[in-house]
């Protein structure tokens, strides 16, 4: 009997307890990386290289010889200057030469850090030095099973990435899912009111009647700022907040019914928003559709339950039954004029994405099989 999984990956961050920047041999080993990786970066673009056995054999004893790095940063800080130069290069609109200004510094396991939740060793130009991080139970405790990855070390913290192989529950159906400004709206019925976006825009609206008030002033007085940036902080925890909660309880749902989710595949969401007025524009960004997606997939993904990304086009406007041009007769409810049926249009839309993911959606399962991770990959191993 073969044996079905999803890998699933989260990014854990860690403040870290560190000596004054004087006698901190982190912050010199992230200046000095910053510099090589900068070096690298420049002999890529103007060699047009990004090969990355091409890019070693001619810049990696340089490097060395001119920044003292250990061998194994030398290779990072290529790896990572290889990577933005791609980006660059693969871009058609080119645009200016990458500034590397952040101090940012990967980090590969076992070799240039080691890892054991309370602290780090972390590899620098003095050597290996241990660093304290906080560690807290309640947000960091969870994961203590996970396979330690890369990590990502800044001034202050380290972002370490985790994974987990996490076996595909068995479905016996699917739950669509229609996504909008006030509700999310489940396939069977449930709808889940947004209250979240609406106390973020209002934090926004605050911010900019400062902005306002005080159009010149705002830019040099620090108090100003300091409201300004308060107003914003809330903004952003709210809509961080909203978005968690949500995904538990479509997760929750989802889990409960034994079931696949499907949800619309909205790739290029934003690039449609200059058509609205500013406030629209600043109510739908406000929105953060991708971020619950995104979040959604993770939760469903530590559970096992597979999500299934569908085709948008006519979710709202077709009969889930006979897939008729549907016509409005009241507000935000439809008829069918072909067989009748009538519905909120919420409910239209998830109804459709559940027949969308039956019918052809990315990885559809079928009831009582063992679907396809969207996350992750296929693992072969097998049960004795």
């Amino acid at each position: 009997m073969g044996w079905l999984g999803m890998l699933v990956k989260a990014t854990l961050s860690f403040a870290m307890r560190l000596p004054p920047e004087p006698a901190n041999p982190i912050h010199e080993t992230l200046l000095t990386f910053r510099e090589a990786v900068r070096y690298v970066v420049n002999w890529c673009i103007e060699n047009r290289a990004t090969n990355l056995a091409r890019v070693h054999h001619n810049l990696y004893h340089k490097l060395r010889k001119a920044y003292k790095l250990p061998a194994r940063l030398t290779l990072d800080a290529v790896r990572q200057g290889i990577w933005i130069a791609k980006g660059w290069l693969k871009n058609p609109k080119h645009g200016r030469r990458p500034v590397i200004r952040r101090l940012s510094m990967v980090l590969t396991p076992k070799q240039s850090y080691s890892f054991s939740w309370t602290e780090a060793s972390i590899l620098t130009v003095e050597g290996r030095k241990t660093v304290s991080l906080v560690y807290v139970e309640r947000w960091h405790g969870k994961y203590r099973g996970w396979r330690v990855k890369e990590a990502r070390l800044l001034p202050n913290r380290l972002n370490v990435v985790i994974e987990k192989e996490v076996p595909v529950k068995l479905i016996n159906d699917v739950l669509g899912l229609d996504v909008n400004y006030a509700n999310l709206t489940l396939s069977d019925g449930t709808r889940i009111p947004i209250k979240g976006f609406v106390k973020a825009l209002a934090f926004k609206a605050r911010a900019e009647a400062i902005q306002q008030k005080y159009p010149k002033k705002w830019r040099y007085v620090k108090g100003i700022r300091k409201a300004i940036s308060r107003y914003g902080v809330r903004a952003k925890n709210n809509i961080k907040d909203t978005v968690n909660q949500l995904a538990v309880q479509v997760v929750k749902i989802t889990s409960q019914k034994n079931s696949a989710l499907a949800v619309e595949d909205l790739k290029k969401l934003n690039s449609g928003f200059k058509i609205f007025s500013k406030n629209q524009r600043i109510r739908l960004h406000l929105w953060a559709y991708k971020k619950l997606l995104k979040t959604i997939e993770f939760k469903a993904g530590v559970e096992g339950i597979s999500v299934i990304k569908v085709n948008p086009k006519g979710t709202s406007s077709k009969c889930p039954i006979c897939q008729s041009k549907l016509k409005e007769v009241s507000y935000r409810r439809l008829r069918c004029p072909s067989c009748g049926f009538e519905a909120d249009r919420d409910y239209i839309g998830a109804l459709n994405v559940k027949m969308k993911a039956f019918s052809g959606g990315l990885d559809s399962p079928q009831p009582d099989v063992n679907p396809n991770g969207m996350k992750g990959k296929s693992l072969g191993a097998k049960c004795p």
